[in-house]
């Protein structure tokens, strides 16, 4: 059968992978002109483990995976350091669980694709007709086509899930902070730390690919065009304005600078959906359920997803009213959990009072003196 994949990250990649191996004719299309580089690193952990050795390729990004760093100062507002972040006890689901920068698990993902899928850069979705004899699908570059199933796996602004399901704000859900990041210029030294103030962490840290910025600030939500790079620029300089301690002017230049490399802002966002699956058209990932970058969640929800749609659309013979039922079952415990996580993520990286700043602070010296006396 046809599948067509919008979005070429974690979530597009891995499905594209499932549907290829499992017999179908698998097309993905990416408005970018390529699979995007850069990013946090993200975690495979939990369930995603057990798809990634389905896969054959759980020791591959094993032996790709950041090397846990020593401990890093953390900061207060005048550049003081006041703690230790200790890495090794922080955020793991499992003792099994492993970080790798997303430039690596990109390409370990493209690798493992059957060299029969199509992928078609530049090109996106702009019209979706389901219907009895499939899904006809009008691009942007003005080709038709039709397919069996489509999967929108394009993020959180996902385009599949307005066309198929309707607006954003009926599903995306503001948590109340926005996150950057940013490649930082390799010309000077970075110190790698986490400075926090209220409401606001601003760190620099190194997985093995250069130095990388990020800022996560608490703030409701703003009104401004998530495609709009240089209103997103704007916004962050008002942002890190309030901080002009340790390295942070010369990391603002970097955030507002446009020929900035690895440059992400977006809000820090859930998508909440009652189900996602309409007719012969699915969201997985981010677009259908992302758990918000907080949760530490995002990159293995968007795996567990991708082979879970596969196998059982594929084991119903591509009835999805009958394997509908059956993937909501056994997804959605999964998705509450991890959604979860995030409300426990949020106090730890972003404090929004001095005093529940100081209780982290205390808590993270409480864990290095514990590993440091073990």
């Amino acid at each position: 059968m046809d599948v067509l994949i919008s979005g070429a990250s974690m979530a597009g990649l891995s499905a594209a992978c499932w549907f290829a191996r499992l017999g179908h004719r698998v097309t993905v299309v990416e408005r970018a002109d390529g699979v995007r580089p850069g990013g946090a690193p993200i975690d495979v952990r939990g369930r995603a483990l057990g798809t990634a050795q389905r896969m054959s390729l759980l020791q591959r990004i094993a032996e790709e995976q950041v090397a846990i760093a020593e401990p890093a100062p953390v900061l207060d507002g005048s550049g003081t350091q006041v703690a230790t972040l200790d890495l090794r006890w922080f955020a793991n689901e499992t003792d099994e669980d492993i970080e790798i920068t997303r430039d690596r698990l990109n390409r370990i993902l493209l690798d493992a694709i059957p060299s029969g899928v199509e992928f078609r850069f530049r090109t996106s979705i702009v019209s979706l007709d389901d219907r009895a004899g499939g899904v006809d699908i009008g691009f942007t570059d003005g080709a038709r086509g039709r397919y069996d199933l489509v999967v929108g796996a394009d993020g959180l602004h996902s385009n599949v899930r307005r066309l198929a399901f309707g607006p954003e704000r009926d599903y995306v859900r503001h948590f109340g902070h926005y996150v950057a990041l940013v490649d930082l210029p390799p010309g000077r030294p970075w110190r790698r730390a986490m400075l926090s103030v209220p409401g606001l962490t601003i760190a620099v840290r190194d997985a093995g690919d250069g130095p990388q910025g990020m800022m996560i600030v608490a703030s409701p939500e703003i009104d401004y065009d998530y495609r709009d790079l240089d209103a997103q620029r704007r916004l962050l300089g008002r942002f890190l304005s309030r901080v002009d301690a340790w390295q942070v002017p010369a990391m603002r230049a970097a955030f507002i600078d446009p020929d900035a490399k690895g440059f992400y802002f977006d809000s820090v966002s859930q998508t909440r959906m009652p189900g996602w699956i309409k007719g012969n058209v699915a969201v997985i990932g981010d677009a259908g359920h992302c758990a918000a970058l907080l949760s530490g969640m995002g990159t293995t929800l968007a795996m567990v997803s991708a082979e879970l749609l596969a196998t059982t659309w594929t084991e119903h013979g591509g009835d999805m009213a009958a394997a509908s039922p059956v993937y909501h079952e056994k997804l959605r415990p999964y998705v509450e959990q991890c959604q979860a996580f995030a409300s426990e993520g949020a106090p730890i990286m972003v404090p929004a009072t001095q005093e529940a700043l100081d209780e982290r602070n205390a808590m993270f010296r409480a864990y290095a003196d514990r590993f440091a006396n073990a």
